[in-house]
């Protein structure tokens, strides 16, 4: 099956040139997909100044865009001064280390401000006597704390890697050759080529589960066109994607951007992806959404099921009752219940969402759906 989308095409054109015909395109269907997978950014300069003349929306857009980039910028600025003086060492996970490979990287949509340090407790206290509010924070076995500091959200990481697939060591690897990146004259640490690929191609994995949007797709897309050439492949990155579980994720998401997104077909390593594979990824890409806002119900349904097959069922109700029942928190006695109370957070969950018996059932069919696809991404299947 081909997928035909205006917005694929438009992507295409923002990052790598050409032409795009507009003459029969329903430009609010283009603007609302744009805006749900967070690529609107990027997509609203190639649109024709004749429909932003009559779409506000667009060009208002592309000034909002550039106004919280800037405020981004400053945030970003403020923490490494912070931490610059702190002697604490740290990198910029995704954001502007994903950015600086787009041809306008202001145009990629940001979100929180992610970074990995030398000295987590060390970063953690010069932030808190600096200001930022501490947001949320778990056990010590949580992979992050957030903090808020004039309404951006930061997220201070004790690790990378998620349960699926472990590629801290080529973050401490990288974390002793920190280079500096520069966007909009705007500089700040970020990973080597090695590790920070393996960040975006993981981040990318990690989503599978809760809504891979077209923003993941494209900040590893230009990624690899301006980093992962066949040399860069054969001599480091094959070989550390193999060990990590990756290759295939690699193989087939490449070959598709290749396919829909006009990535150039300068690259050979990605040939021998399997067509249908690459169909039914980018098939979920269009269906889900960035962080599946398409079907944000279903997304929560996806991510639960993928648990309970991870896990099992009582297992996975026991853990998230534990985690989200405040009552168990200050009432350990309760730990028995906890996995019931999951049960019923669920269940309401489904009816506040105005959820139908049919449209729940959908939700899991494409659960399965997403795991069929996750199951087959994985190495050796």
């Amino acid at each position: 099956m081909r997928f035909e989308s205006p917005l694929l095409d438009f992507i295409r054109v923002s990052q790598f040139g050409g032409e795009v015909s507009s003459s029969d395109v329903d430009w609010d269907a283009l603007y609302s997909a744009a805006k749900v997978q967070a690529v609107l950014g990027i997509v609203s300069p190639v649109v024709p100044e004749e429909v932003k003349k009559t779409d506000a929306r667009w060009r208002e857009y592309s000034y909002r865009q550039m106004a919280k980039y800037a405020r981004y910028i400053h945030a970003e600025s403020a923490l490494k001064e912070l931490l610059d003086g702190a002697g604490v060492r740290f990198v910029i996970l995704k954001g502007n280390a994903a950015a600086i490979y787009y041809k306008d990287p202001a145009r990629r949509q940001m979100g929180d401000i992610d970074f990995l340090t030398s000295d987590f407790e060390a970063a953690r206290k010069a932030m808190l006597e600096a200001g930022y509010k501490l947001v949320h924070e778990s056990d010590q076995y949580a992979r992050h704390i957030g903090f808020d500091k004039d309404g951006v959200l930061f997220e201070l990481h004790r690790w990378f890697s998620h349960e699926e697939a472990d590629i801290e060591r080529f973050l401490t690897s990288g974390m002793e050759k920190i280079e500096i990146g520069v966007t909009e004259g705007h500089e700040f640490p970020m990973l080597p080529k090695l590790a920070n690929g393996m960040v975006l191609l993981d981040h990318m994995r990690a989503h599978l589960k809760s809504g891979l949007g077209l923003r993941q797709i494209v900040d590893w897309m230009m990624y690899v066109h301006r980093e992962l050439d066949d040399a860069f492949w054969k001599a480091e990155f094959e070989e550390a994607v193999r060990e990590a579980g990756l290759r295939k994720l690699a193989v087939t998401a490449t070959n598709m951007c290749q396919r829909y997104l006009g990535l150039p077909d300068g690259i050979s390593w990605c040939e021998e992806a399997d067509e249908e594979l690459v169909d039914d990824l980018m098939g979920i890409v269009l269906v889900s959404g960035n962080f599946g806002h398409v079907h944000a119900q279903g997304s929560k349904v996806d991510t639960v099921t993928t648990r309970f097959r991870q896990k099992g069922v009582f297992r996975s109700l026991q853990m998230a009752g534990e985690y989200n029942w405040k009552a168990y928190k200050r009432h350990h006695y309760l730990k028995p219940f906890a996995w019931a109370y999951q049960i019923g957070r669920y269940t309401k969950q489904g009816l506040k969402a105005g959820r139908s018996a049919r449209e729940l059932r959908g939700d899991l069919a494409r659960s399965r759906d997403r795991s069929s696809v996750l199951d087959r991404l994985k190495d050796g299947k």
